[in-house]
């Protein structure tokens, strides 16, 4: 008869896919099991150990440690497992376990489904069986891998990324098959934080702080932080290139970022820029390039002016002279008064021509989607339903099965349907309307601004700014560049008519 401590007994229970609940072995099952055979050998339960089907591989280590230092610490003589594939699959961790045992003659390893009682000076015959029961869940383990290897291969050809995707796309069944499309709820506010990080004062910091503000966080709700940020902004993901392994893999996903995006953020994140602590601030640092040699025109403080030049590597570029500020700055203020309508009449009569012409389809996007989200949710409980009714017995595996797939292949339709619809609309006309009245006042306000106002106000009307032996060349925005082609034509037709 043991003592009291030496049949102090752990239970360690575990299924490691829904398929094996299915199937009958679920944690349920392997408890009555454990519990059963301690109770028929006088062994104490002390503590129960899980893991459940949805463990991830990190999880289940962290487990299996913490079970091994519960077992020394609290001086533990019984581990119980229904098999040796509950316990442990590599030989790393059965080493482990060896080595528990060899500490002491007392404690015992029972694997109850394969009539296994492992000890210290167990005999040979017994210790080989362990061996073998250890390299055929080796073997197990390893053929998993490698048939999911062929899996992912296969996925990727397909242009399918078998791995969770960045913020912006959710996972979704279609036709039996799990792929990436854009997440109605966060694909609009991860495209904003692409855009805002282009503007002049971004940077991962602020980005990182906009995120937490927009509520975009990782699958565990966690805010994201800056190197987790810096990772979103370089994923090629969002423009079609699957990342697995180190290599890249064509993509079939829907893009939500467009290339052009993607690569002004890629390139501000890796040219070189001048140390934190700056004296001056200068207003068009950043945002004149030199036609000449594609460069940043750099600026210097002299005689209470700034004056800018490029690197001048070229030929051309030595013959360019100084420029000033102050001077340039008045042409892009003249350019900026340019697109001022000369009718506040014509701009409110444009404002109100947007207005109407938006607030039908926002209202039936806004009806159609909380249509479909109300089909999801029916669908979701039906889902509910029909489980409950399998573990109640009142439908076969069979028709189960056969229900759950055509419930999911529906849902996903619908999800891919949501999915396409247009919720920023409204946000996008406000976007607009906001732009119509900054090109109305920026020429107006712009001596008074600061010069991180006067650089968002470039950012946000001119894409970029060239100069030229003296000349100095503007592109305009694509909404700036149709207020300045339109603004006489519209006030001649319209303004002038009144």
């Amino acid at each position: 008869m043991m003592n009291n401590k030496e049949n102090s007994t752990v239970i360690l229970a575990r299924v490691s896919s829904k398929a094996q609940e299915d199937e009958g072995y679920s944690l349920d099952s392997q408890m009555k099991l454990l519990q059963g055979y301690c109770e028929q050998r006088d062994l104490r339960v002390v503590r129960v150990f899980k893991i459940a089907e949805t463990a991830s591989k990190q999880q289940s280590r962290k487990v299996f440690h913490e079970l091994l230092n519960y077992l020394n610490k609290e001086k533990i003589f019984n581990l119980a497992v229904e098999k040796t594939d509950r316990l442990t699959r590599n030989f790393k961790d059965s080493v482990a376990v060896d080595e528990w045992l060899e500490k002491d003659a007392r404690r015992r390893l029972h694997a109850v489904k394969e009539n296994l009682l492992l000890h210290k000076e167990a005999k040979s015959d017994v210790k080989f069986m362990w061996n073998i029961h250890l390299s055929v869940a080796k073997k197990y383990t390893d053929n998993l891998r490698e048939e999911a290897m062929k899996g992912w291969a296969e996925k990727l050809a397909q242009g399918w990324l078998p791995a969770p995707p960045p913020p912006g796309y959710i996972t979704t069944t279609v036709n039996g098959k799990k792929i990436h499309m854009p997440d109605p709820k966060t694909k609009n506010l991860v495209k904003k934080i692409f855009e805002l990080y282009l503007e002049p004062g971004q940077s991962i910091l602020t980005i990182t702080n906009e995120m937490k503000r927009l509520g975009l966080t990782t699958r565990r709700g966690r805010p994201f932080c800056k190197s987790q940020v810096q990772t979103i902004l370089n994923n090629p993901f969002y423009i079609g290139i699957n990342k697995f392994n180190g290599r890249e893999y064509p993509g079939a996903q829907q893009l939500i970022i467009s290339r052009t995006t993607f690569e002004k953020v890629q390139h501000k994140m890796t040219r070189k820029t001048a140390g934190k602590y700056r004296q001056h601030n200068p207003t068009l640092k950043n945002m004149v390039t030199c036609s000449h040699c594609n460069r940043m025109i750099t600026w210097q403080l002299q005689k209470g002016h700034f004056y800018g030049a490029c690197q001048r590597t070229k030929a051309e570029c030595r013959g360019n002279k100084l420029i000033r500020q102050d001077e340039l700055e008045n042409r892009i203020q003249a350019m900026l008064k340019s697109l001022i309508c000369p009718s506040e009449e014509v701009i409110e009569w444009a404002t109100e021509a947007m207005r109407e012409k938006h607030a039908k389809s926002v209202g039936n996007t806004a009806y159609l989607a909380s249509s479909m989200e109300a089909q999801i949710e029916r669908i979701e409980r039906m889902l509910t339903n029909l489980y409950d009714d399998k573990l109640a017995g009142e439908i076969t595996m069979e028709r189960y099965n056969l229900k759950r797939t055509e419930l999911e292949e529906q849902k996903a339709e619908i999800e891919a349907q949501l999915s396409t619809i247009d919720h920023q609309s409204g946000r996008r006309l406000e976007k607009k309307l906001v732009l119509l009245k900054l090109t109305q006042r920026a020429g107006k306000i712009y001596q008074k601004c600061t010069p991180e106002q006067r650089r968002l106000i470039i950012s946000k009307l001119f894409e970029e700014i060239t100069y030229k032996g003296g000349i100095v060349s503007v592109k305009y925005t694509n909404f700036a560049r149709i207020i300045a082609e339109n603004v006489s034509e519209t006030y001649k037709i319209l303004g002038g008519a009144k």
